[in-house]
């Protein structure tokens, strides 16, 4: 390989990258980054609903839709998106719902590479197929959040053993699978039927 084509390859793999995290330009960043900000007001809101679940034993079962929205996020506006919005929600929750800011915003960045994962692969949001790969991947995310944030309690925060899977690491499975599993797919979907139909209007209306 020349020096001409390394360099063009260089720069091939810097401009597929800049595309995947939606920052090819000034105004695709800022996009992306007004994106991640409402992602994570919308975090918060969510946060704050007690939503229902229902416990049985030591195992609470529900859904956490926040999650859901910072995985959407990622999978329709990239894996920087994802984190920041996992990222930025989490340190509003904490400010708002607590006062504090967590352990040095670890937990928000825990949370932020459930989007960040997710937003590593492509999606055709209309297709079966594509939304059970959301899942999947969604999963994936979750898994790693998941270990990250018991790992943080375990050796940052120094929460006993028992509290950090009891507190953490359940509710997170428990409530956090079915999220990730059913309404990832579901809110990216919606969001992509609500930008068709908006692209539609406007197309119609010029």
């Amino acid at each position: 390989m020349t020096e001409e084509e390394a360099t063009e390859s260089i720069e091939t793999d810097e401009q597929s990258l800049r595309e995947k995290l939606q920052v090819q330009s000034s105004d695709g960043a800022l996009r992306m980054l007004t994106v991640s900000i409402l992602g994570a007001i919308i975090f918060l809101l969510l946060e704050m609903i007690p939503w229902p679940y229902l416990a049985v034993d030591l195992f609470p079962l529900g859904f956490i839709p926040a999650l859901a929205v910072v995985a959407t996020i990622g999978a329709k506006k990239g894996p920087l998106a994802g984190f920041l919005t996992g990222y930025l929600g989490t340190l509003l929750s904490d400010i708002v719902l607590s006062g504090t800011i967590a352990v040095f915003t670890l937990y928000g960045a825990a949370i932020g590479v459930l989007g960040l994962i997710t937003g590593l692969a492509s999606y055709d949001l209309v297709s079966g197929r594509s939304l059970a790969k959301l899942s999947v991947m969604s999963l994936i995310g979750l898994v790693f959040t998941t270990l990250l944030t018991v790992v943080f309690g375990l050796f940052v925060e120094r929460l006993a053993t028992l509290a950090a899977l009891g507190f953490q690491l359940l509710p997170l499975l428990t409530k956090g699978i079915p999220t990730v599993i059913l309404l990832t797919p579901l809110f990216a979907r919606i969001w992509e039927s609500a930008s068709s139909t908006r692209a539609e209007e406007t197309e119609a209306s010029e």
